[in-house]
């Protein structure tokens, strides 16, 4: 049995599943050659799903008997939180030394702590007195809907955090995409960034991994040192 989880939105779903974006719709088959065929046919656009991605017209079945030669192989055994099953990690483990065994170049086992390394890395150079944006985003699979969870904070100035978040992550090996959870418009962001970050870090709150921005936080504590830093007008 073989199955493909496509990118969120490759393949149009419609009527939409009761778990919303917790539903992903892919091709599951006995060969891949038929998850190829599949996913053909089922990709095909459908303008009732609003979260469906432009359609882009192309066989999925071409270049199935190129090799996995010099390819990079990403894995996540755990996804950095969750406990699976002894006999499952096994079964992936093998999977991923079939890869090497063939071919595949480098294969990797990607922790959530070097997702989150990697996202830090991208940046960019914002002067002391430049207006902007402070954003905070987590990923599904980590967010919480009470007490406290692992955010990232960071700036732009751009004044477009989604598609700076999208951009960074992007640029990583995130396996899933990330949310924005809330924005704040700010002046000196840097300086105000530097404060949320050095207090939190002084609280206790700074996450022990390789993410330079990332914090066991919540919304409700980010939100309170901003408005002590730059209260409203």
């Amino acid at each position: 049995m073989f199955g493909l989880k496509p990118s969120f939105g490759r393949v149009p779903a419609y009527p939409p599943s009761p778990f919303s974006t917790l539903a992903h719709v892919g091709p599951m088959s006995r060969t891949v050659a038929d998850a190829a065929l599949m996913l053909n046919v089922i990709a095909e656009p459908d303008a009732r799903d609003w979260f469906a991605l432009p359609f882009e017209p192309c066989d999925y079945r071409a270049g199935l008997d190129d090799g996995v030669a010099g390819l990079k192989v990403a894995f996540s055994p755990a996804l950095g939180y969750a406990e699976v099953d002894a006999e499952v990690a096994d079964l992936v483990a093998q999977a991923a030394r079939v890869f090497e065994n063939l071919g595949g170049g480098q294969v990797r086992n990607i922790s959530i702590d070097e997702e989150v390394a990697e996202a830090d890395a991208v940046a960019t150079d914002v002067e002391s007195n430049d207006s902007g944006i402070i954003y905070a985003y987590s990923f599904p699979s980590i967010r919480r809907n009470d007490g406290r969870f692992p955010i990232k904070v960071g700036l732009t100035t751009t004044g477009d955090a989604e598609a700076r978040v999208t951009r960074q992550c992007k640029q990583t090996c995130c396996f899933e995409y990330p949310v924005v959870l809330k924005t704040w418009e700010v002046q000196r962001v840097a300086a105000v960034e530097d404060a949320i970050h050095s207090t939190l870090d002084a609280r206790g709150s700074k996450r022990q991994a390789p993410g330079t921005e990332w914090f066991d936080t919540t919304l409700e504590e980010i939100e309170t040192i901003v408005k002590f830093v730059q209260p409203p007008a």
